[in-house]
C-alpha cells in the first residue's frame, strides 16, 4: 500500500460533518492523544508489564490515521511529506546516522 492509497482509504472514515477548523482540531488533538497512547504502552513496562507489540502496532496505525487527516485538512499529500522527510534526512546524514552530525548540525 502506498501513502496515497492509505490517505485515500483513511479519508473515507473521517467525519464529513466537521468544518475545516473542527477537522484540524480533531487531527491535532487526536494526534497528541494517539501518541500518548503509544507512550502509555511503554510506560506500563515500568510497572512490570510486557510490551504488547500488537497493541503498539495498532496505536501506531492510529497515529498514522491522524497524520493522514492532518495532511488532508492542510491539503498535503502524506506520501510527499514522507518523501521530503527522507530527502531531508539524506542531506543531514549522507552516510547514514553519524552522532557527530546530529550533535553539530545546524537546524534547517
Amino acid at each position: 500500500m502506498t501513502f496515497e492509497e492509505y490517505q485515500a482509504d483513511a479519508r473515507r472514515t473521517q467525519n464529513p460533518d466537521l468544518s475545516i477548523n473542527e477537522t484540524l482540531e480533531h487531527a491535532m488533538w487526536g494526534l497528541a492523544s494517539e501518541c500518548g497512547e503509544v507512550c502509555g504502552l511503554f510506560q506500563k513496562r515500568l510497572q512490570g508489564h510486557a510490551i504488547d507489540a500488537d497493541a503498539v502496532r495498532k496505536e501506531i496505525g492510529d497515529v498514522l490515521w491522524m497524520l493522514a487527516e492532518l495532511c488532508d485538512v492542510l491539503e498535503m499529500d502524506l506520501g510527499q511529506v514522507a518523501e521530503e522527510n527522507i530527502e531531508k534526512l539524506k542531506r543531514r546524514y549522507p552516510n547514514g546516522f553519524e552522532a557527530w552530525r546530529s550533535v553539530g548540525r545546524d537546524e534547517e
